[in-house]
């Protein structure tokens, strides 16, 4: 069922002009950042016009919205678009068929009038939500009590103080009968606050703010006996239920995120490419060379490879990134497929959007020297909000752990290698090959030395499935990119992991460095036409990459004068009169 809103291509191409995103917050308080931030997102949201099938079967047009360059303005914006949509209204979208009473709530939520959130977190458990402690007793004249039986039980992080509009969550807790029967783990949807008031029972601790990152207000939140009706539960009660797998699948939702949120380094990546790129052509230094004047010559820093470098490897990093997004969303999308190889591929994307783009900001920012230090750089706020993707809808480490265990295990099988003999494609069945040998002898995959062994490699493993399975996308699509951007992935890429390449391709580190070199080589005069290609410049607010940007912004700056200069400025206004 679509909403009343319908996306338009000129509208998303508008938000970055639209006053709401033009417009800093830096010099607002940090209530009036979090409500200019949910504003952002209602924008995002009606520019996009997501329908309810949209949601459910997770089509072209919601993958979009989260490689839109608008997503990186405002961090906060994009986490509260991407909980409503995804976490929120994808979970209620999944069960209101069967339960149509929930379909108006679904489509405020769609239409952003009100705040959609999503209570699966507790502090004392993180990642382990299998153990959640939060409760739903079933009450004798029907309906449930919601209760937090301890402080550590809480439901953190999750966004729910007043912002002005009622807010709803999914909440996920223990289902209990009054003879203390255990149901398994259900969500449930519950009203938070009317927009300006916590309901009865309900008590919201906001948390401090993160440093450098958009302000959103994560928080605390405990349930003290909040009466519940018989059909806020989302989903049947049935005792002979597998609970384990209905809990998994009520929560399918959070990869859906992970693949979702980090799609979102594809923009991040071109724009700090872009801010570090404009700026090293700008920025000059005095060179080796002396005129006539015996003076040096200024050249601008781009000439040095150490400026070339981090910006070409972050520009063909995110064009390689974006065509294994398109295989990786189309894959997920596939209901036919295994859930496993779908939640399995997404790991693998987001475990290499995020170390691609953890590495790009932390170089590039540096690149800018002190101007990288800035948040009106926008370089170190991305770093931040993509420190925080790293960890939102499944932990990089845990999903790894995971994937990588089950893979060791061969459980199941991801897509294979389009090219097997590939430089990426060995290293990816070099490291599972020895895992798999190692496994054999130990023999236990529960025991403590395949913990010690295995598990600090989980990470490596899954990153080298995705550099594969990135390469492939790139060069084997229906159209394969400038060769010139897969050589210098491919390169960048084998030497982040030197030792193995010369201790089993026999390719030494000499020969690695000097193949990049010539990767960076062939590319640099590509760099203007790249940068232009990521189509990022309206949502670059950086005064650093030009200098008309850059004495604006002086010119603004709050300013301090000495008696004598402005005794020398009224006297130079009295002159000119």
């Amino acid at each position: 069922m679509a909403t009343q809103h319908n996306s338009s291509d000129d509208y998303v191409r508008k938000l970055p002009e639209l006053p709401v995103f033009k417009s800093s917050v830096q010099h607002l308080s940090l209530r009036e950042q979090a409500a200019a931030s949910m504003l952002r997102a209602k924008h995002i949201t009606h520019a996009y016009g997501l329908t309810e099938d949209d949601i459910k079967v997770c089509t072209p047009k919601f993958w979009s919205v989260h490689v839109d360059p608008v997503t990186c303005l405002d961090g906060a914006a994009t986490t509260l678009m991407t909980i409503q949509l995804n976490l929120a209204a994808g979970t209620i979208a999944r069960y209101v068929d069967e339960q149509p009473h929930h379909r108006d709530l679904l489509q405020r939520m769609l239409r952003f009038d009100v705040s959609g959130q999503f209570c699966l977190t507790e502090l004392d458990h993180g990642l382990d939500a299998l153990n959640l402690e939060t409760t739903a007793t079933m009450l004798p004249g029907g309906g449930f009590e919601l209760r937090t039986p301890h402080p550590g039980a809480a439901k953190f992080m999750p966004p729910t103080y007043p912002y002005g509009i009622p807010c709803f969550a999914v909440v996920f807790a223990r289902l209990i009968s009054l003879e203390g029967e255990f149901y398994g783990i259900r969500p449930f949807v519950v009203q938070i606050s009317d927009g300006t008031s916590m309901m009865p029972g309900i008590t919201c601790r906001l948390l401090p703010a993160r440093r450098s990152a958009s302000h959103i207000r994560h928080s605390l939140t405990y349930f003290s006996g909040v009466r519940l009706p018989g059909d806020a539960i989302l989903g049947g009660i049935d005792p002979s239920y597998d609970h384990r797998l209905e809990f998994l699948q009520s929560i399918w939702r959070v990869a859906a995120g992970s693949l979702g949120l980090g799609s979102i380094a594809i923009p991040a990546l071109q724009i700090a490419a872009f801010i570090a790129g404009r700026y090293s052509q700008r920025r000059t230094v005095h060179g080796a060379n002396r005129g006539v004047d015996g003076l040096s010559t200024r050249v601008p820093i781009i000439s040095f490879k150490t400026q070339q470098a981090p910006i070409l490897i972050a520009l063909c990093q995110s064009f390689v990134l974006k065509e294994f997004w398109k295989v990786a969303t189309a894959l997920f999308s596939d209901e036919s497929e295994d859930p496993r190889v779908r939640h399995g591929v997404a790991a693998a994307f987001k475990a290499i959007a995020v170390q691609h783009s953890q590495a790009a900001h932390l170089a590039l920012s540096e690149r800018c020297g002190a101007q990288g230090l800035f948040d009106f750089n926008q370089i170190c706020t991305q770093h931040a909000e993509m420190r925080g993707i790293a960890i939102a809808e499944g932990d990089i480490l845990g999903l790894s752990i995971r994937l990588a265990s089950e893979l060791v295990l061969e459980r199941y099988e991801l897509p294979s290698p389009v090219q097997p003999s590939s430089l990426l494609a060995s290293h990816e069945s070099g490291l599972l090959s020895y895992c798999q040998k190692t496994l054999a002898r130990i023999g236990d995959h529960r025991s403590s030395e395949y913990s010690r062994q295995l598990l600090p490699r989980a990470e490596k493993i899954v990153q080298s499935i995705g550099h594969r399975m990135a390469y492939d996308a790139a060069v084997n699509g229906p159209m394969p990119l400038d060769k010139r951007i897969t050589d210098l992935y491919l390169w960048s890429t084998v030497r982040l992991d030197e030792a193995w390449y010369s201790e089993n391709m026999g390719i030494s580190t000499e020969a690695q460095f000097v193949k990049e070199d010539e990767a960076l080589r062939a590319a640099l005069p590509m760099l203007d036409r790249w940068l232009e290609d990521t189509g990022v410049e309206p949502y670059v607010s950086a005064p650093i990459v030009s200098q008309d940007r850059w004495e604006s912004f002086v010119s603004g700056l709050k300013c301090a004068r000495g008696r004598k200069d402005m005794e020398l400025q009224q006297s130079s206004m009295l002159a000119r009169l």
